[in-house]
């Protein structure tokens, strides 16, 4: 949380995005977590907003997730929790910031959407449609699998520190 579009991007999506969730799915929850979270996020928990602070091991909790966000409205660069998500199969509702540099495309590898009743309407649709979740998290993990794997990235990295005639370089 020491990075403003996180703080941001959270209190934006508790005040303007979850009360319509939750008009739709009562049983909706929020689990934020993150370190160093500052008062005005922590003054956000309440009935099915859980604020965790910092977790050493997210791997639970994108277990037990039906779905990821992104709620960002500001900020640059490839975002780490974007990827993160799809690698691990969690469908993923994000901003159009959050996206960027990712080669997502809405409605194959995630859900795309910047106003507040759009981003409702995808979380809505990601929780409530089975054959939405699948093809989300199976398009989502192939995509990271794609673009940003050790396998996808090592000819890449190796032509930029050796050249393009270095062994395996595309």
């Amino acid at each position: 949380f020491q990075h403003p579009p996180n703080v941001d991007g959270v209190a934006w999506f508790v005040h303007e995005i979850l009360p319509r969730v939750r008009t739709l799915v009562p049983t909706a929850r929020l689990r934020v977590a993150g370190s160093d979270v500052p008062d005005a996020i922590r003054a956000l928990e309440s009935d099915g907003v859980d604020i965790l602070g910092w977790v050493p091991d997210l791997d639970p909790l994108y277990r037990r997730a039906r779905a990821a966000i992104a709620p960002l409205r500001y900020g640059a660069g490839v975002k780490g929790k974007v990827g993160e998500a799809l690698a691990l199969g969690v469908p993923t509702i994000m901003t159009s910031i959050a996206a960027e540099g990712m080669y997502i495309e809405d409605g194959v590898h995630g859900l795309v959407a910047d106003a507040a009743d759009a981003f409702a309407d995808a979380v809505v649709r990601v929780l409530t449609t089975d054959a939405l979740w699948t093809h989300l998290a199976e398009r989502g993990r192939a995509l990271v699998e794609a673009r940003f794997s050790s396998t996808a990235v090592r000819p890449l990295v190796q032509a930029a520190l050796c050249g393009p005639e270095a062994p395996g370089a595309a």
